[in-house]
Protein backbone atom coordinates (compact mmCIF):
# COMPACT_ATOMS: atom_id res chain seq x y z
CA UNK A 1 0.00 0.00 0.00
CA UNK A 2 1.20 3.49 -0.69
CA UNK A 3 1.81 6.21 2.03
CA UNK A 4 1.29 9.55 0.54
CA UNK A 5 2.04 12.56 2.88
CA UNK A 6 0.62 16.02 1.16
CA UNK A 7 1.57 19.27 2.40
CA UNK A 8 -0.04 22.38 1.80
CA UNK A 9 2.37 25.71 1.82
CA UNK A 10 0.75 28.59 1.99
CA UNK A 11 0.94 32.21 3.03
CA UNK A 12 -1.35 35.00 2.36
CA UNK A 13 -0.67 38.12 1.14
CA UNK A 14 -1.82 40.54 3.69
CA UNK A 15 -4.27 43.68 3.13
CA UNK A 16 -3.48 46.52 4.07
CA UNK A 17 -5.64 48.67 6.92
CA UNK A 18 -6.39 51.37 5.52
CA UNK A 19 -5.74 50.98 1.30
CA UNK A 20 -5.87 54.26 -1.16
CA UNK A 21 -9.13 55.37 -2.40
CA UNK A 22 -7.42 54.41 -5.89
CA UNK A 23 -5.67 52.06 -6.51
CA UNK A 24 -1.98 52.81 -8.89
CA UNK A 25 -1.17 49.24 -9.20
CA UNK A 26 -2.91 46.21 -7.18
CA UNK A 27 -0.18 45.45 -4.48
CA UNK A 28 -1.07 49.11 -3.32
CA UNK A 29 -3.48 47.20 -1.58
CA UNK A 30 -0.73 45.28 0.79
CA UNK A 31 1.13 45.50 4.01
CA UNK A 32 3.86 44.53 2.35
CA UNK A 33 6.23 44.95 5.73
CA UNK A 34 3.61 42.56 7.65
CA UNK A 35 4.03 40.19 4.88
CA UNK A 36 8.18 40.05 5.11
CA UNK A 37 8.12 39.72 8.15
CA UNK A 38 5.58 36.45 8.52
CA UNK A 39 6.98 35.34 5.88
CA UNK A 40 10.58 35.53 7.63
CA UNK A 41 9.36 33.78 10.54
CA UNK A 42 7.82 31.06 9.10
CA UNK A 43 10.09 30.43 6.88
CA UNK A 44 13.31 30.27 9.38
CA UNK A 45 10.44 27.83 11.42
CA UNK A 46 8.91 25.59 9.15
CA UNK A 47 10.01 26.01 5.45
CA UNK A 48 13.43 25.89 5.66
CA UNK A 49 14.20 22.62 8.27
CA UNK A 50 11.02 21.26 6.56
CA UNK A 51 13.05 21.27 3.53
CA UNK A 52 16.46 20.16 4.90
CA UNK A 53 15.19 17.36 6.47
CA UNK A 54 13.84 15.92 3.47
CA UNK A 55 16.73 16.63 1.88
CA UNK A 56 18.77 14.82 4.29
CA UNK A 57 16.79 11.99 4.95
CA UNK A 58 18.18 8.72 4.03
CA UNK A 59 14.90 6.75 4.45
CA UNK A 60 13.44 7.77 1.50
CA UNK A 61 10.82 10.75 2.81
CA UNK A 62 9.07 11.87 -0.05
CA UNK A 63 5.92 14.56 -0.15
CA UNK A 64 3.67 16.17 -2.32
CA UNK A 65 3.61 19.41 -1.78
CA UNK A 66 1.31 22.35 -2.74
CA UNK A 67 3.02 25.77 -2.65
CA UNK A 68 0.59 28.93 -3.23
CA UNK A 69 1.54 31.45 -5.83
CA UNK A 70 1.31 33.92 -3.15
CA UNK A 71 4.03 31.84 -1.08
CA UNK A 72 5.96 31.46 -4.36
CA UNK A 73 5.88 35.13 -4.84
CA UNK A 74 7.76 35.77 -1.27
CA UNK A 75 10.13 32.92 -1.72
CA UNK A 76 11.18 34.71 -5.25
CA UNK A 77 10.83 38.43 -3.13
CA UNK A 78 12.78 37.12 0.08
CA UNK A 79 13.90 33.41 0.35
CA UNK A 80 15.66 32.81 -3.40
CA UNK A 81 16.92 29.91 -1.17
CA UNK A 82 13.98 28.15 -0.45
CA UNK A 83 13.03 27.80 -4.34
CA UNK A 84 16.81 26.37 -4.79
CA UNK A 85 16.38 23.62 -2.27
CA UNK A 86 12.96 22.96 -3.78
CA UNK A 87 13.79 22.75 -7.01
CA UNK A 88 16.75 20.56 -6.67
CA UNK A 89 14.22 17.97 -4.36
CA UNK A 90 11.85 17.79 -7.12
CA UNK A 91 14.14 17.57 -9.61
CA UNK A 92 15.68 14.22 -7.34
CA UNK A 93 11.76 12.82 -7.01
CA UNK A 94 11.62 14.06 -3.36
CA UNK A 95 8.70 16.16 -3.95
CA UNK A 96 6.15 16.27 -6.53
CA UNK A 97 4.43 19.65 -6.44
CA UNK A 98 0.66 19.81 -6.49
CA UNK A 99 -0.86 22.84 -8.51
CA UNK A 100 -4.05 24.53 -7.46
CA UNK A 101 -5.45 28.46 -7.90
CA UNK A 102 -2.39 30.68 -7.81
CA UNK A 103 -3.75 32.87 -5.09
CA UNK A 104 -5.02 30.08 -2.58
CA UNK A 105 -8.71 31.75 -3.25
CA UNK A 106 -11.99 30.62 -3.22
CA UNK A 107 -12.41 30.73 -7.12
CA UNK A 108 -14.32 27.47 -7.41
CA UNK A 109 -17.17 29.24 -5.62
CA UNK A 110 -17.10 32.12 -7.81
CA UNK A 111 -17.01 30.97 -11.54
CA UNK A 112 -15.36 27.97 -12.96
CA UNK A 113 -12.97 29.91 -15.58
CA UNK A 114 -11.70 31.70 -12.41
CA UNK A 115 -10.95 28.38 -11.46
CA UNK A 116 -9.06 27.28 -14.54
CA UNK A 117 -7.11 30.73 -15.30
CA UNK A 118 -6.05 30.76 -11.43
CA UNK A 119 -4.50 27.20 -11.85
CA UNK A 120 -2.75 27.94 -15.33
CA UNK A 121 -1.31 30.67 -13.77
CA UNK A 122 -0.20 28.21 -11.14
CA UNK A 123 1.22 25.64 -13.03
CA UNK A 124 2.84 28.59 -15.69
CA UNK A 125 4.74 29.95 -12.15
CA UNK A 126 5.73 26.75 -11.00
CA UNK A 127 6.94 25.69 -14.41
CA UNK A 128 8.87 28.76 -14.83
CA UNK A 129 10.56 28.55 -11.29
CA UNK A 130 10.96 24.93 -10.69
CA UNK A 131 10.88 23.52 -14.79
CA UNK A 132 8.03 21.14 -14.01
CA UNK A 133 4.43 21.62 -15.23
CA UNK A 134 2.20 19.55 -12.50
CA UNK A 135 -0.32 17.09 -13.27
CA UNK A 136 -2.12 16.77 -9.91
CA UNK A 137 -4.33 19.23 -8.38
CA UNK A 138 -5.79 20.39 -5.59
CA UNK A 139 -8.05 23.50 -4.12
CA UNK A 140 -7.74 25.06 -1.19
CA UNK A 141 -8.88 22.84 1.97
CA UNK A 142 -9.30 19.97 -0.69
CA UNK A 143 -12.76 21.92 -1.59
CA UNK A 144 -14.22 19.40 -4.28
CA UNK A 145 -17.29 18.20 -6.07
CA UNK A 146 -17.99 16.92 -9.44
CA UNK A 147 -17.91 20.00 -11.07
CA UNK A 148 -14.13 20.76 -10.09
CA UNK A 149 -13.11 16.66 -11.42
CA UNK A 150 -14.17 17.87 -14.66
CA UNK A 151 -13.11 21.44 -14.99
CA UNK A 152 -9.96 19.88 -13.99
CA UNK A 153 -9.71 16.99 -16.39
CA UNK A 154 -11.04 18.59 -19.30
CA UNK A 155 -9.78 22.21 -19.39
CA UNK A 156 -6.53 21.87 -17.40
CA UNK A 157 -5.80 18.16 -18.74
CA UNK A 158 -4.86 17.23 -14.81
CA UNK A 159 -5.40 13.61 -14.09
CA UNK A 160 -4.96 13.54 -10.42
CA UNK A 161 -7.02 15.08 -7.71
CA UNK A 162 -6.32 15.26 -3.61
CA UNK A 163 -9.89 15.65 -2.10
CA UNK A 164 -11.12 15.33 1.27
CA UNK A 165 -12.59 11.77 2.33
CA UNK A 166 -15.77 12.63 3.68
CA UNK A 167 -17.68 10.05 5.29
CA UNK A 168 -20.79 11.62 3.94
CA UNK A 169 -19.36 10.75 0.29
CA UNK A 170 -17.94 7.88 0.93
CA UNK A 171 -20.78 6.21 2.76
CA UNK A 172 -19.87 2.22 3.70
CA UNK A 173 -16.45 3.12 1.49
CA UNK A 174 -12.86 3.76 2.63
CA UNK A 175 -10.70 6.62 1.45
CA UNK A 176 -7.66 4.20 0.86
CA UNK A 177 -8.67 3.58 -2.30
CA UNK A 178 -8.00 5.33 -5.33
CA UNK A 179 -11.62 6.23 -6.93
CA UNK A 180 -13.06 7.99 -10.67
CA UNK A 181 -14.96 11.07 -10.90
CA UNK A 182 -18.18 10.03 -12.88
CA UNK A 183 -18.11 12.98 -15.44
CA UNK A 184 -14.39 12.39 -16.17
CA UNK A 185 -11.51 10.22 -16.15
CA UNK A 186 -10.41 12.13 -13.21
CA UNK A 187 -8.71 9.66 -10.62
CA UNK A 188 -9.34 10.70 -6.98
CA UNK A 189 -7.03 10.74 -4.01
CA UNK A 190 -8.89 10.82 -0.84
CA UNK A 191 -7.59 12.19 2.54
CA UNK A 192 -8.01 10.15 5.59
CA UNK A 193 -8.99 12.63 8.08
CA UNK A 194 -8.77 10.62 11.42
CA UNK A 195 -4.83 9.65 10.33
CA UNK A 196 -4.40 13.93 9.19
CA UNK A 197 -6.08 14.50 12.59
CA UNK A 198 -4.13 12.69 14.58
CA UNK A 199 -1.19 14.57 14.07
CA UNK A 200 -2.61 17.84 13.65
CA UNK A 201 -4.02 17.62 17.09
CA UNK A 202 -2.04 15.12 18.96
CA UNK A 203 1.66 15.37 17.98
CA UNK A 204 2.04 18.83 19.82
CA UNK A 205 0.37 17.20 22.93
CA UNK A 206 2.95 13.71 22.73
CA UNK A 207 0.04 11.49 21.90
CA UNK A 208 1.69 10.40 18.44
CA UNK A 209 4.93 8.65 18.07
CA UNK A 210 6.06 7.53 14.06
CA UNK A 211 6.26 4.01 15.31
CA UNK A 212 3.01 3.18 17.03
CA UNK A 213 1.70 5.98 14.01
CA UNK A 214 3.11 3.57 11.65
CA UNK A 215 1.35 0.46 13.13
CA UNK A 216 -1.81 1.94 12.81
CA UNK A 217 -1.36 3.08 8.96
CA UNK A 218 0.15 -0.60 8.91
CA UNK A 219 -3.01 -2.03 9.89
CA UNK A 220 -5.23 -0.19 7.03
CA UNK A 221 -7.09 -2.15 4.28
CA UNK A 222 -6.91 -0.36 0.84
CA UNK A 223 -4.42 0.94 -2.37
CA UNK A 224 -3.63 4.07 -0.71
CA UNK A 225 -3.39 6.17 2.28
CA UNK A 226 -3.54 9.91 2.38
CA UNK A 227 -2.12 12.06 5.78
CA UNK A 228 -2.81 15.76 4.38
CA UNK A 229 -2.12 19.02 6.49
CA UNK A 230 -0.92 22.29 6.38
CA UNK A 231 2.79 22.35 5.62
CA UNK A 232 3.02 25.08 8.75
CA UNK A 233 1.88 22.33 11.19
CA UNK A 234 5.45 21.16 10.96
CA UNK A 235 7.43 23.47 12.76
CA UNK A 236 5.09 26.57 12.99
CA UNK A 237 1.79 25.14 14.38
CA UNK A 238 3.69 22.65 16.29
CA UNK A 239 7.33 23.74 17.31
CA UNK A 240 10.35 22.34 16.52
CA UNK A 241 10.69 21.13 20.31
CA UNK A 242 7.52 19.47 20.60
CA UNK A 243 8.52 16.73 18.10
CA UNK A 244 7.25 18.01 15.27
CA UNK A 245 11.02 17.04 12.36
CA UNK A 246 11.38 14.25 15.07
CA UNK A 247 8.20 12.31 13.17
CA UNK A 248 8.63 13.18 10.27
CA UNK A 249 12.30 12.24 10.41
CA UNK A 250 11.48 8.55 12.17
CA UNK A 251 8.11 8.05 10.39
CA UNK A 252 9.57 6.65 7.26
CA UNK A 253 12.07 3.96 9.09
CA UNK A 254 9.11 3.22 11.01
CA UNK A 255 6.77 2.33 7.64
CA UNK A 256 9.65 0.73 5.87
CA UNK A 257 9.60 -2.15 8.69
CA UNK A 258 6.13 -3.01 6.78
CA UNK A 259 6.98 -4.98 3.73
CA UNK A 260 3.44 -3.45 2.04
CA UNK A 261 4.08 0.01 3.06
CA UNK A 262 5.96 1.98 0.45
CA UNK A 263 6.58 6.14 0.48
CA UNK A 264 5.06 7.16 -2.93
CA UNK A 265 4.11 10.61 -4.75
CA UNK A 266 0.32 11.06 -5.97
CA UNK A 267 1.40 10.06 -9.38
CA UNK A 268 2.98 8.00 -8.58
CA UNK A 269 -0.01 6.05 -6.70
CA UNK A 270 -2.61 6.86 -9.39
CA UNK A 271 -0.76 5.46 -11.84
CA UNK A 272 -0.46 2.09 -9.90
CA UNK A 273 -3.87 1.26 -9.05
CA UNK A 274 -7.18 1.16 -11.00
CA UNK A 275 -9.70 2.80 -9.46
CA UNK A 276 -12.19 0.93 -7.49
CA UNK A 277 -15.49 2.38 -8.22
CA UNK A 278 -16.95 6.08 -9.49
CA UNK A 279 -17.49 8.13 -6.34
CA UNK A 280 -20.07 11.24 -6.96
CA UNK A 281 -19.48 14.58 -5.12
CA UNK A 282 -22.58 16.56 -5.82
CA UNK A 283 -22.23 18.46 -2.94
CA UNK A 284 -18.85 20.63 -2.16
CA UNK A 285 -16.76 18.47 0.50
CA UNK A 286 -13.45 19.96 2.41
CA UNK A 287 -11.20 19.70 5.39
CA UNK A 288 -13.02 22.29 7.39
CA UNK A 289 -15.48 21.88 10.00
CA UNK A 290 -18.41 20.19 9.06
CA UNK A 291 -16.22 18.82 5.93
CA UNK A 292 -18.70 21.20 3.96
CA UNK A 293 -18.49 24.77 2.55
CA UNK A 294 -20.27 26.11 6.37
CA UNK A 295 -16.95 27.41 7.51
CA UNK A 296 -16.65 29.58 4.50
CA UNK A 297 -20.59 30.77 3.54
CA UNK A 298 -21.98 30.24 7.04
CA UNK A 299 -22.07 33.95 8.13
CA UNK A 300 -23.67 36.84 7.04
CA UNK A 301 -20.18 38.66 6.59
CA UNK A 302 -19.35 35.94 4.50
CA UNK A 303 -22.19 36.25 2.33
CA UNK A 304 -21.60 39.46 1.74
CA UNK A 305 -17.96 39.07 0.83
CA UNK A 306 -19.01 36.48 -1.28
CA UNK A 307 -21.53 38.59 -3.28
CA UNK A 308 -19.10 41.61 -3.34
CA UNK A 309 -16.90 39.39 -5.00
CA UNK A 310 -19.58 38.11 -7.71
CA UNK A 311 -20.30 41.98 -8.41
CA UNK A 312 -16.86 43.16 -8.91
CA UNK A 313 -15.07 40.58 -11.19
CA UNK A 314 -15.81 41.04 -14.51
CA UNK A 315 -15.49 45.09 -13.81
CA UNK A 316 -11.88 43.95 -12.03
CA UNK A 317 -10.39 42.22 -15.18
CA UNK A 318 -11.95 44.33 -17.89
CA UNK A 319 -10.18 47.24 -16.23
CA UNK A 320 -6.76 45.48 -15.87
CA UNK A 321 -7.26 45.17 -12.30
CA UNK A 322 -7.81 41.30 -11.81
CA UNK A 323 -4.50 40.72 -9.28
CA UNK A 324 -6.57 43.33 -7.20
CA UNK A 325 -9.80 41.08 -7.50
CA UNK A 326 -7.69 37.76 -7.07
CA UNK A 327 -5.86 39.16 -3.93
CA UNK A 328 -9.93 39.64 -2.45
CA UNK A 329 -10.57 36.07 -3.10
CA UNK A 330 -8.00 34.86 -0.86
CA UNK A 331 -9.52 31.76 1.11
CA UNK A 332 -8.26 33.28 4.20
CA UNK A 333 -9.64 36.43 4.30
CA UNK A 334 -13.30 35.21 3.56
CA UNK A 335 -12.35 32.06 6.47
CA UNK A 336 -11.24 33.91 8.99
CA UNK A 337 -14.19 36.84 8.61
CA UNK A 338 -16.57 34.25 9.75
CA UNK A 339 -15.67 34.98 13.17
CA UNK A 340 -14.09 38.60 12.76
CA UNK A 341 -15.84 41.84 11.83
CA UNK A 342 -12.00 43.25 11.64
CA UNK A 343 -11.40 41.33 8.58
CA UNK A 344 -14.69 41.95 6.95
CA UNK A 345 -13.80 45.66 7.41
CA UNK A 346 -10.38 45.60 6.18
CA UNK A 347 -11.75 42.91 2.94
CA UNK A 348 -14.71 45.53 2.67
CA UNK A 349 -12.18 49.01 2.50
CA UNK A 350 -10.16 47.33 0.07
CA UNK A 351 -12.98 46.53 -2.29
CA UNK A 352 -14.04 49.70 -2.02
CA UNK A 353 -10.43 51.18 -3.63
CA UNK A 354 -10.98 48.31 -6.00
CA UNK A 355 -14.75 49.79 -7.13
CA UNK A 356 -13.36 53.51 -7.19
CA UNK A 357 -10.13 52.25 -9.33
CA UNK A 358 -12.71 50.49 -11.75
CA UNK A 359 -15.17 53.55 -12.04
CA UNK A 360 -12.34 56.13 -12.40
CA UNK A 361 -10.39 53.63 -15.39
CA UNK A 362 -14.00 53.32 -16.99
CA UNK A 363 -13.90 57.49 -17.18
CA UNK A 364 -11.07 57.50 -18.29
CA UNK A 365 -11.27 54.98 -20.89
CA UNK A 366 -14.40 56.93 -22.64
CA UNK A 367 -12.54 60.07 -22.41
Amino acid sequence: MDFILYLEAHQPRRLRGIPPLKLGEADDLLDVELDRSLFEKVAERCYRPLLKLVEASEDGLKLALKVSGTLLEQMEAWGSDLLESLKSLVSAGRVELVAGPYYHSIASLIAPEELVEQTRMHVDLIDELMGVRPKVFSNPFLIYDDRVGQLVSEELGMSVVIAEGSPRVLGWRAPSYVYKSPASETRLLLRDYRLSDEVSFGLGRGYVRADSYATRVSRIEGQVVVVGLPAETFGEFIPAEAGAFEFLKWLPRELSKYPRERLSTPSEAASKYEPVDELAVSQPVSWLEGKDLSALTGSPLQVAALEILRELRVKALSSGLARAWRLLSQADLLYSMRASMGVFLKFERAACSLRSSIAARSLTSKA
